[in-house]
């Protein structure tokens, strides 16, 4: 609780440089090197540059505070931003080092009665440890939440969206709400049925003589039968269908083989993540992509440059690969304004694709009629 305390203070001290937004992703600041930090959570599909602009800071100082970091960052990730020089006053820099010393002093603490309990009851502490998160039959299941898609779990899981779909069976990119899916190789190869087990030896009764040491033979052999008789194996061939007579025919009431199942595939519709057609003439463009200014159909519209009317076309974010079908229906205006302007979505596919920025690059495709 103190923690957030010190956090609504922050877009206070920093003179309008933080805003007043960014406590709720905010979890606490730290000192380093003497420099100061704010220590922010990844929100589920933030982008670099989108928290850059939040902390009214650029891509650069954020990657020079954090030397691991990479051009995607993760959901939940706990990254620093700097605070610029200058930016506090002498006052309230030392009220934010008293704060960063408190929280320290209240860790030291907790770790210290945390390593106390462990010395005092070892037996609980190892029950705890086991019984926490080991469940053998939940162990790499993931619940899909509201919001959640295939490209925001792979990222969180740091696995590719065709592992993903290889490992649920799954035909594309579309996922439920409350659907379990498999998120890790481990749990996937764990719920694959296993090759036939190895054969195993078994015993054969003691000799009779006591000379003679067991033998341990597979499962495989058997033993030679004991010959009280000779057997003779006669051998037949089946002769070849001479050219007169006609190839034996199946009888009328033979079980007919059974019909290989078609897979079913996803067809484009507003609003899904179908792959493109593989027939026809595929056109494909890059530009910008923006928002329709005062639209609440809550439908998956668009409107493009050349596309014909009642078109459906992908539309794919290059940032963040997110992709979905819009169906054009009207033309996109040819004024000063949007001469850079490719495409213009609805606000129900633009929050889809793209729901931090006011615009993003986007790659645009239909099949040609």
């Amino acid at each position: 609780m103190k923690k957030y305390i010190v956090l609504t203070t922050l877009p206070l001290l920093f003179s309008g440089i933080v805003c007043a937004h960014t406590v709720a992703d905010s979890v606490g600041v730290e000192k380093k090197d003497g420099k100061r930090f704010i220590l922010h959570r990844v929100d589920e599909g933030q982008t670099l540059y989108a928290i850059a602009r939040r902390y009214a800071s650029s891509v650069g100082a954020i990657k020079s505070a954090n030397p691991d970091l990479n051009e995607n960052v993760r959901y939940a990730q706990i990254i620093r931003i700097p605070i610029p020089d200058g930016a506090l006053s002498r006052k309230e820099a030392k009220a934010i080092d008293k704060a960063i010393r408190k929280e320290e002093k209240e860790k030291e603490r907790e770790a210290k009665h945390t390593a106390e309990a462990v010395v005092k009851t070892p037996e609980q502490h190892a029950d705890k440890e086991i019984s926490k998160g080991n469940d053998p039959d939940k162990a790499g299941i993931h619940i899909v939440e509201s919001g959640q898609t295939l490209y925001s779990l792979a990222v969180r899981y740091g696995v590719d969206q065709s592992d993903l779909r290889k490992w649920n069976n799954l035909s594309g990119n579309n996922v439920l709400i409350g659907q379990a899916l498999i998120v890790s190789e481990k749990a996937y190869l764990a719920r694959t049925p296993s090759g036939p087990t190895p054969t195993q030896p078994i015993k054969t009764p003691a000799p009779t003589h006591p000379d003679t040491p067991a033998r341990t033979i597979p499962k495989t052999e058997r033993p030679a039968p004991r010959k009280t008789e000779e057997v003779v194996t006669i051998k037949t061939e089946t002769p070849a269908p001479r050219p007169d007579n006609p190839t034996p025919t199946k009888p009328d009431n033979a079980p007919a083989a059974p019909a290989k199942p078609e897979e079913e595939v996803e067809l484009p519709r507003p609003g899904n993540d179908a792959p493109m057609p593989a027939r026809g003439r595929r056109v494909a463009t890059s530009g910008v992509a923006e928002m329709i200014e005062g639209d609440n159909s809550g439908k998956y519209l668009a409107l493009h440059r050349t596309a014909p009317i009642g078109t459906l076309v992908q539309v794919r974010n290059e940032f963040n690969n997110q992709s979905l079908w819009v169906k054009v229906v009207g033309r996109l205006p040819n004024t000063g304004v949007n001469d850079k302007i490719l495409i213009k979505l609805s606000s129900q596919a633009f929050a889809k694709l793209s729901p931090e920025d006011r615009r993003f690059r986007a790659e645009v495709s239909y099949i040609a009629p």
